[in-house]
């Protein structure tokens, strides 16, 4: 067997995405990415009546007299 009867790979040529698969992958992200910006919002969000309620070091346990 000759090394002339390979078979050579040439580079195949990538088919462009379909628009309407380019357009729900697109909406998909920012759906999460509002999705995921709502959840960080609402676990970190601040009554302001309690945020003006600072512990003091007695009630944090920090200083043990």
């Amino acid at each position: 067997m000759s090394s002339d009867t390979r078979a050579t790979s040439t580079p195949t040529a990538i088919a462009p995405v379909p628009e309407r698969a380019a357009a729900a992958i697109l909406g998909s992200m920012i759906a999460l990415i509002l999705v995921l910006m709502a959840i960080l919002v609402q676990t970190t969000w601040v009554d302001p009546a309690s945020a003006a309620d600072v512990p003091t070091v007695e009630t944090a346990g920090y200083a043990q007299r």
